[in-house]
């Protein structure tokens, strides 16, 4: 078939969010609300195996406050969830892109494709981090976000939402992913993956991408191959993907 649209993930794809984003959002809210938890890089990372802000407060909880009934945890995750939604708007515009996202997503709407963002993440979210970066807010056409959809990733519910949004089959889509919850997810839509390990997914298991690249790459910065066709440009462009979507 041919390459269509691209549609990204968004944590750790799109820009490290998850360590120097999410993460510092959760400290910030704890130390608001009066509470002693704290989360160190390494503590946090071991949490992202949970999918879902909230989910990932509960599971945390279970174990940091046993004392804590189920519906007590549900209550201190969403309060605590609701004070960093507010951390992160203030944290998200002034957070860095990955390399190569950008000039990407400007190539593919030059080009007639379609781009998108499908996530686990709220769209609070990502509308925050879009709000730094205008010119590549101009080049998404649509969101799909954790909140829009009954399962999150790896569950494939939010790509199948974000292609009938675009209108276009799973085959004629690449998803632009970071993680192995998100690899499984775009694949269980019947989506090629091209995938950019993030400073949390470096060590995962990448089987079935496409592709794996270091990043993005740009003219300037050349990308690292680490599984399937390096690009000839030695960076991600339009090209390229068109070759893992009709390989």
């Amino acid at each position: 078939m041919d390459l269509r649209a691209l549609v990204f993930d968004f944590d750790g794809t799109i820009a490290e969010t998850e360590r120097f984003g999410h993460r510092v959002a959760y400290n910030e809210a704890f130390e608001e609300l009066g509470l002693h938890e704290r989360w160190d890089e390494d503590t946090y990372g071991a949490l992202l195996s949970v999918a879902g802000g909230r989910e990932r407060l509960e599971a945390f909880f279970e174990r940091a406050r046993p004392f804590l009934d189920r519906t007590a945890r549900a209550a201190l995750a969403r309060r605590v969830h609701e004070v960093k939604r507010r951390r992160f708007d203030a944290i998200g515009p002034g957070l860095a892109l990955r390399p190569g996202v950008e000039r990407l997503a400007l190539a593919a709407r030059g080009a007639g494709l379609r781009v998108a963002i499908a996530t686990t993440a709220a769209h609070e979210g990502v509308e925050a981090l879009l709000r730094g970066h205008p010119a590549l807010a101009s080049a998404i056409e649509a969101i799909a976000a954790g909140d829009d959809v009954p399962r999150k990733k790896p569950a494939p519910d939010v790509y199948e939402l974000v292609l009938r949004q675009l209108g276009v089959a799973p085959g004629e889509a690449l998803a632009l992913e970071d993680s192995t919850i998100g690899l499984q997810a775009a694949r269980a839509a019947g989506m090629r993956v091209l995938v950019s390990p993030s400073g949390y997914t470096a060590a995962e298991n990448f089987t079935g991408a496409s592709a794996v690249l270091s990043d993005l790459g740009e003219p300037d910065h050349p990308c690292t191959t680490l599984h399937g066709p390096p690009p000839p440009a030695g960076f991600a462009d339009i090209p390229y993907c068109r070759t893992l979507v009709e390989a």
